[in-house]
């Protein structure tokens, strides 16, 4: 299977999975699919979600999260409080409750429920790469796929920004920017 197609079928599972978490009804917020399902570049079962919510609380989240223990099997599930002193960035907007789930013993999924309407760049970010060239797409998949410290260390956005700013093709050329 070429990594256009694995890309493709991990896109349709992922869709499959959605579908069976149906966060609109486990949570009172819009959900927002962001990250390489929404770019089309997915290589790992991993699917990130956002939600602007504004009037969220932790209790809020885990009875969602709750909700959707009983539509799938739940392996684990690790839920951060990050408002304060405990969010992620200086800036006051990044405010959020975050929660990874690790979901039928393959996918990883992360929702950030933000707790600051603003704009955020993950969306037009993934649109941004729906429309690159079908060369950068399969050099981002590539990369994605031989990079040996993906995601750890090196992540999706480091190697977009390769792609498509640097006109990196390689390997060795990622590894050594």
């Amino acid at each position: 299977m070429s990594l256009a197609e694995h890309a493709r079928a991990l896109q349709a599972e992922a869709d499959r999975l959605l579908g069976r978490l149906d966060l609109r009804t486990a949570f009172p917020w819009r959900a927002q699919v962001i990250g390489s399902a929404l770019s089309g570049l997915m290589i790992l079962r991993d699917l990130d979600v956002m939600f602007d919510a504004p009037d969220a609380t932790a209790a809020h989240v885990i009875t969602g999260l709750a909700t959707l223990s009983e539509r799938v099997e739940l392996l684990t599930a690790d839920f951060r409080d990050e408002r304060g002193d405990r969010r992620p960035t200086s800036r006051l907007t990044d405010e959020r409750f975050y929660a990874v789930l690790h979901v039928n013993g393959s996918w990883k999924v992360d929702l950030t429920f933000w707790l600051h309407v603003v704009e955020r760049p993950h969306v037009p970010e993934a649109l941004r790469l729906r429309a690159a060239s079908e060369e950068q797409r399969l050099t981002i998949l590539r990369l994605k796929h031989e990079c040996p410290n993906y995601p750890d260390t090196i992540g999706g956005t480091d190697i977009y920004a390769a792609v498509l700013e640097r006109g990196v093709k390689t390997i060795d050329e990622l590894l050594a920017s």
